[in-house]
């Protein structure tokens, strides 16, 4: 999905429920097939523009204005919004973002980029013991074959 979206805050959005850090929501209308909503609702996509790139997960609303070809709404968080426009001093009006599922190899940094402290913590965590991990097999293997291949 490729759009023209303005930001709407989370909290002037969902006043009552509130909407968990690390989502973003638009518009169900971006998706026509229900199918495809129901299978994309709650995994990780990249939101990209020119400027820079963030990951969150996605949750639709009929409650938003906006489809393809029309500037839409999208309900993201400030830190978001700010990385999507590269940091700049003037971020009002509207952007070019396009939204796509994340892959597989991006999930580590899913992990280390979320805007929650906590599961940035367990990311980079999880981080170091797979690295430390992959260590200990590797020098494992290596002792291996040390013991049984010993240099003459």
């Amino acid at each position: 999905m490729k759009g023209s979206f303005e930001r709407i805050s989370p909290a002037a959005f969902a006043k009552k429920i509130g909407i968990p850090l690390g989502w973003f929501v638009i518009s169900h209308r971006w998706m026509p097939e229900k199918k495809q909503r129901r299978e994309r609702h709650g995994k990780w996509f990249k939101l990209s523009t020119s400027s820079g790139v963030v990951y969150r997960v996605l949750r639709f609303s009929a409650n938003l204005r906006g489809a393809p070809g029309s500037t839409g709404d999208i309900v993201l968080d400030w830190p978001a919004w700010l990385d999507l426009f590269g940091r700049e001093e003037n971020v009002d009006g509207p952007i070019e973002i396009t939204i796509t599922p994340a892959k597989w190899w991006e999930y580590p940094r899913l992990a280390i980029s979320h805007p929650d402290p906590a599961v940035r913590l367990a990311g980079w965590i999880s981080l170091v013991s797979l690295v430390l991990g992959a260590l200990s097999v590797v020098l494992g293997g290596w002792s291996l074959y040390v013991t049984y291949f010993p240099a003459r």
